[in-house]
This record gives structure tokens, sequence and C-alpha cells, in this order.
């Protein structure tokens, strides 16, 4: 099959191969991952069509541009006798208008060099016009750096030419999907919070849900709607909920009219594609019925920001939860005063994200998605941290996606619904395997997140708590030569 070089951004790597899986999910095509070092700044892919490439540069965020690989080899010599190997791949674009460029991937090639590089395939005996202005086919020369910092002049000179390989390719077209994260940008919004997911990651996200026409998103922790933009965007239905219904809302001005996830969603003329955003509990949901929505995306409340809350009072409280209306004065009911907030305790991390999976379990469509991000303290994080329950499994691809920090970071986890029934409705108990107190032999690296955090991610071996075995990921990972989707799409 044909193989094209993708030209990608250094930013995000752990997320540009799950990207690059589901857009193949989505649009139904095989993918094979040539290159051995997927962390590089060019990506060796091998497709069927180049219409596939295409639909790679609509939707991933990461992909500068593709090129179709026409010739290669770890120096010049070896590039120019792969290529008279078989020039017969030109003859298409012999009389059409051409031009050459060249790129430096880890570094900012010598511009001194760039006339003898391309007077050097003077062999390919090309006879259409040169025009450096809309031609009808480019021709790109990609020489690949080791990633360094070069910061004077003296040093750019210096590794200038020592590229551990050089590639040939025609240009098949840029990256569209880049554009995203600008015209999507936070501080550009209609509307928007403290809370609110920037907008490259958001996309990142949403497309592991594999968004497409006709499919159903959900957003449980809906905050000021980051999610749902990004969603619908590709075009799937969405909608939110969110215990505070003051986020869904902002302030309303009288001239607007509207609450303010709707404002912003009509500013990226994604109204027709939001259902609705409702505030209530997710542990008291007014869904009865599962097995209908497509995927369910969010970033739960870690407490960075905003802690998670669920209804009810924090243990201990002087005032038991009332369980009938509470009659005012003037005749009204307590909950029907404007403004009124029902009373909440914390929502701990380790039971949200355990009832989260659960949940999914219900709502999901067999085969459905639960992207989610998952703060976790490094040191203390272990593949058993992410929650299992039956008939969920994660979909990973070599040590995950994660958004590094230092001490703690955010690892967006992937699964899909593999049972095909809907189960039981999940019960929102608090669990209690994640209870200090019983002191467990391990308790997940997310447990606390909130006054770890606080406290600078002191040791629990130092603060007498539990200390569990730990395992420190290396960063970037090891990686395996090949990674590959078959024809039905599984990894």
């Amino acid at each position: 099959m044909p193989q094209y070089i993708l030209r990608i951004s250094h930013e995000h790597l752990t997320f540009r191969i799950p990207s690059l899986l589901s857009i193949s999910q989505v649009f139904k095509f095989p993918i094979k991952i040539i290159s051995q070092n997927k962390y590089r700044g060019l990506l060796i892919v091998e497709l069927e069509k180049e219409e596939h490439v295409h639909s790679i540069l609509d939707r991933h965020t990461l992909v500068l541009s593709a090129s179709e690989l026409l010739a290669e080899g770890s120096s010049y010599d070896d590039l120019h006798n792969d290529l008279r190997q078989h020039l017969e791949i030109l003859d298409p674009y012999k009389q059409a208008s051409f031009k050459f460029t060249l790129e430096g991937s880890g570094h900012r090639v010598v511009e001194a060099r760039i006339t003898d590089i391309v007077e050097s395939f003077d062999y390919t005996a090309l006879e259409g016009p040169i025009r450096m202005k809309n031609p009808e086919v480019e021709f790109v020369v990609f020489e690949d750096y080791e990633l360094e910092v070069a910061n004077t002049t003296e040093a750019r000179f210096a590794r200038d030419g020592k590229f551990t390989r050089v590639y040939f390719g025609r240009r098949i077209g840029m990256g569209k999907a880049r554009l995203l994260a600008a015209s999507h940008e936070v501080k550009h919004r209609a509307y928007y919070g403290n809370t609110s997911m920037e907008a490259h990651m958001a996309f990142l996200m949403a497309g592991q849900t594999l968004p497409a026409p006709g499919k159903i998103i959900y957003d449980p922790f809906v905050g000021t709607g980051s999610m749902l933009y990004a969603s619908a965007h590709w075009g799937a239905y969405v909608f939110g909920s969110d215990i505070d219904g003051r986020q869904i809302k902002g302030k309303m001005k009288e001239k607007e009219g509207k609450p303010g996830i709707f404002r912003a969603a009509e500013q990226y003329g994604l109204s027709d594609l939001l259902l609705d955003c409702l505030t209530y509990d997710v542990t008291k949901s007014p869904m009865r019925r599962g097995g209908w929505i497509d995927a369910i995306i969010t970033d739960p409340p870690y407490g960075v920001r905003a802690g998670a809350k669920r209804q009810g009072r924090k243990e201990g409280a002087k005032k038991a939860l009332k369980t009938e209306p509470v009659l005012m004065p003037d005749g009204r009911y307590s909950h029907e005063m404007p403004g009124y907030q029902p009373p909440s305790r914390p929502y701990e991390l380790a039971n949200l994200t355990l009832d989260l999976v659960q949940l999914a379990r219900y709502l999901l469509v067999p085969g459905g998605r639960l992207v989610f991000f998952l703060p976790t303290v490094t040191e203390d994080y272990q593949e058993i941290d992410v929650p299992v329950v039956e008939g969920m499994r994660e979909l990973k691809v070599d040590q995950g996606s994660v958004q590094d920090f230092g001490k703690w970071g955010r690892r967006l986890i992937t699964m899909e619904k593999t049972a095909q029934d809907d189960g039981v409705p999940p019960k929102f108990e608090d669990h209690e395997e994640f209870d200090i107190n019983n002191q467990p032999e391990h308790l997940p690296g997310h447990h606390g997140f909130r006054e770890r955090y606080a406290t600078g991610f002191r040791s629990r071996s130092k603060s007498g708590n539990p200390s569990p075995s730990t395992t420190t990921p290396a960063s970037p990972p090891t990686l395996e030569p090949v990674v590959t989707v078959d024809s039905t799409n599984k990894v």
C-alpha cells in the first residue's frame, strides 16, 4: 500500500497515535504506523487511499501536513539511488507545473543549501514550468533531525545537514484541523469560565468519542461546555448536565437572553446540534432508560479550580438533610426561591470515577465510548487505578495519553462498552474499598486528589496514610515498532 509522510507537531506527544487510530475508526479505513519511533516530527504511515489522508488532515489537530512518500534514505546519495530505481512514479507529473520545498523537522534548514539540494534532483527531468505560487504539484524534501534546541546562529549552522534521515515526497495538503485551536480559543469565546477546557485539548478529547453526524454525546459535568463545542463540531448531537446551573447559564444579560453555553454554541454555528443542558446531580439523574447514548465525554471536577459535589450534607453536619419541601413565610417552598441551591457535600474523586464508569455501562449503546480525564499523582499511579467494571474495557495505546505536569498528570482514559445489555442503573453509593480508615492495600493515585494538591502532593507515607507500592511511568514510554488497525478497526 502507499506510504505517506505526516509532518506532526511535537506537542501532546502521547495523544498523536490514539487520535490517528480514532480517525481511522470513524471513517473505517485501516492504518499502519511504519515509523519505529512514533515521537519524531515525521511519522510514516501506510494507507490504502489518498482520500484517507484527507480525512486525517481534516480531523487531526496535531498534523501539520501530509505528503506521499516517494523515496527515502539515510543520506542524499541513498535518497537519490532510491528514487532513480523507480522514476516512473513521477510520470503522472512530468508536464505539470511544480516547485520544490525543503523542510527540516526539529531544525530550521540554512537557506544557503536549498538551491544545491533542489538542483540535485535535475535527473528527474520534469518538463513542466516551475511555479513558486500555486503550482500543480509541490515536491517536498524533509530532513529529519534529532530534537535539540539551537539557541544561537552558530549552533544552528553547526548542526545543519546532520539529519538522521531524509525523505522525498509529493505534498497532498496542509492540516486543516490545526486551525481549530485558534478559532475556538477560550479567551475569544462568547462565554467561558475558570474551569473551561483549553480548546486544543478539548478537540483531542472529543476525537476519542468517534464523533460523527447523528451520534448523541453527553457530558455529565458540563461546566461551561468546552467538550460539547468540540464534539458538535464534527456533527454530533450533544447535551450536558451539571449540579450547578449557574455554570451553564453564566451572568445572563437581558439583551443576550440566552444561557452562556447557548451563546457560545451560537457563536460557533452549533445551535442546532446542542440539544439542551440540564441542572441536576448526576447521582440523582432523571434518566430512566439506558443504552441510548453513543458517547460520554467529560472532565470531572477534581479540586484544582473546583471540587466535585453531590447532593447531601457533609458527614457530621449538625442539621439533617430534609426529605420534605420547606414552606417559607411568604407561602413559597424554599426550592422555589430565586438562586436556591440544594445542600451538597464533597464527592470523593475515587468514588466519582467508579460511578462514572458504571453510569457509562448503563447509558451507552454497545460499542459506545467513555472519554474522561483522570488526574493522578505521578508517584502513586498504577494501571489498576482505572476503575474496572464488567462490560467496560479500557482502550489504551502504549502507555496511554498523559498531560504531564510534573508531580501530577491528567491521563486521558478511553473506555468502550463491550456489554450488549444495559445492566442495572448504578446506585452511586460510597464505595468501601476507598475508605481510608479501612487501611486498603492500595489507594488509587487520584484518591484525595484535592487535598493532596493543596499540600504539594506530600507522600502518603509521610502523612500517615497507607503507602501503596508505586511505579513511576517513563516519559516518553518505550514503543513497539508497529501499531496497526485491521479491517475491523480493532487496535
